[in-house]
């Protein structure tokens, strides 16, 4: 699996963990999953593909995409997204993400940078600020397993 398609499947997977990580109310059986709640498969798909356009778009990580094939990155990501949100219809069966980004080395800039392409599409399509705030709690609970801390990187200069 290629680098890019890796580092694509890696931002689904930390918006999965991320509504995964929500603490359920035990006294509301019945609450709507992360993913309902975000508007269910139509709504999750617009925002693959709008992360995906950000991705492509964004000097920090677009190089790590460049070769890869759009349409099989957005149907990963769509499904850890879902399966990770809380969807029931739709299963993840790749890779954790340990496993994933090994030898990628993925700079803590790199990392930072999808972050803002995630929480970017989310709120191009009016996600509330709070299910933002659970996809960003994913992102970052995994960023120990895909960032390299060795990695050093110098601020962009235009």
């Amino acid at each position: 699996m290629q680098i890019k398609t890796i580092l694509s499947i890696l931002v689904a997977a930390v918006m999965l963990l991320a509504c995964s990580s929500e603490s359920p109310d035990t006294s509301a059986p019945t609450e709507k999953s992360l993913y309902d709640r975000m508007g269910g498969q139509k709504k999750v798909k617009a925002i693959v593909e709008d992360i995906w356009n950000n991705h492509s778009a964004n000097p920090i990580v677009k190089d790590r995409f460049a070769d890869s094939d759009p349409a099989y990155v957005k149907k990963r990501v769509f499904e850890i997204f879902a399966a990770a949100s809380g969807a029931t219809d739709v299963q993840y069966n790749g890779l954790d993400m340990k496993a994933a980004h090994k030898g990628m080395n993925i700079s803590e800039m790199e990392f930072n940078a999808v972050v803002d392409d995630v929480l970017a599409a989310c709120e191009k399509h009016k996600i509330a600020q709070q299910k933002r705030n659970e996809v960003l709690a994913i992102l970052w609970s995994v960023r120990k397993d895909i960032v390299n801390s060795h990695i050093i990187t110098e601020a962009l200069v235009n």
